[in-house]
């Protein structure tokens, strides 16, 4: 039974730090995230309703997620996602991971459909220096279904490039190495401070402990998953005390190191229900390894069968 004299202690402890200059900050954050949200949504009333809400969806999960990072010229795999007009001039809004030739992971909610992505660029570090960069353009972008149902899980989507790049693939992790993993190093071109307001463009990297994940069948981590807000079976949690992703790193790659070699943990996804900045208090990540067979599906779809 609880004890609930320990949880009015707690409560009392709480209520006498609750500070109200911080709280009234992060609802006011809430506040302008919605307006922006609400903005974007009515400029779009010309389209169909479906889609305006499928947008909308995504608009506010743009919202979510290096902060605490540097800057690195490392993980050439690690690319800009965005659109080119036709008039040339690019605008990139997430970052993505090289897992193939010709495939490419990025956030589920990186899928818009009013501003679909059809250009990557690799090998890039700055999005004002694309010279070297490798630009690479789109042919298909899908999906996952699971995403498409909850606006959350399996926030994945998986992009299918007009030709194979020469850039080198990322492999990706087994559960055998997840189980394992203590640490995952974060990348990615999102914004740099912890209310979100500056510095995207930028490749960054930070490793940080993965504080919560699913090591075996056996594990129970419903307290966990209530508390944070993700699901353990497809997510796991990392970061967090002022160094985490960011806005813009959205679908960016969280990489484990096996043996001196790095694989594919993960792709940003979100921040955990408890954080109260915009980044900096710990990130959800969709894991890879458990969402292989959708990538190979696609894969098949557009007649790769080598993945």
């Amino acid at each position: 039974m609880p004890d609930r004299t320990h949880q009015c202690e707690a409560c009392a402890r709480q209520e006498e730090e609750f500070d109200v200059r911080a709280a009234f900050a992060r609802l006011s954050r809430k506040y302008e995230q919605l307006a922006s949200v609400m903005t974007r949504y009515m400029s779009e009333a010309g389209l169909e309703r479906t889609t305006r809400a499928a947008n909308a969806h995504s608009f506010a999960a743009e919202a979510e997620r290096i902060v605490g990072g540097s800057p690195t010229l490392d993980f050439p795999e690690c690319c800009l996602v965005g659109r080119r007009s036709s008039n040339g001039t690019m605008g990139w809004f997430c970052t993505g991971v090289l897992v193939h030739p010709r495939i490419v992971l990025t956030a589920g909610h990186c899928f818009i459909p009013s501003q679909r992505a059809n250009i990557v660029a690799l090998r890039a570090n700055d999005e004002n220096q694309l010279q070297q960069a490798e630009l690479v353009s789109v042919r298909r972008m899908v999906q996952h279904p699971r995403y498409r149902e909850t606006h959350e899980v399996s926030d994945m989507s998986v992009i299918i490039l007009r030709a194979s790049s020469t850039t080198a693939p990322v492999p990706i992790g087994s559960p055998a190495e997840m189980a394992a993993a203590q640490q995952t190093t974060l990348v990615g071109f999102g914004n740099t401070d912890v209310n979100s307001t500056r510095g995207f463009g930028v490749k960054r990297a930070v490793t940080v402990d993965i504080t919560d994940i699913r090591r075996s069948p056996a594990d129970n981590l419903d307290a966990a998953e209530q508390r944070l807000g993700f699901e353990s079976d497809l997510e796991f949690v990392a970061g967090g005390n002022g160094f985490d992703t960011c806005n813009g790193d959205s679908g960016g790659p969280a990489y484990i190191t096996v043996g001196g070699a790095r694989r594919l943990a993960g792709l940003t996804s979100r921040a955990t229900a408890t954080a109260t900045h915009n980044c900096g208090d710990g990130g959800i990540y969709t894991r890879v390894d458990v969402h292989v067979d959708f990538i190979r599906q696609v894969a098949r779809d557009a007649g790769i069968t080598t993945f």
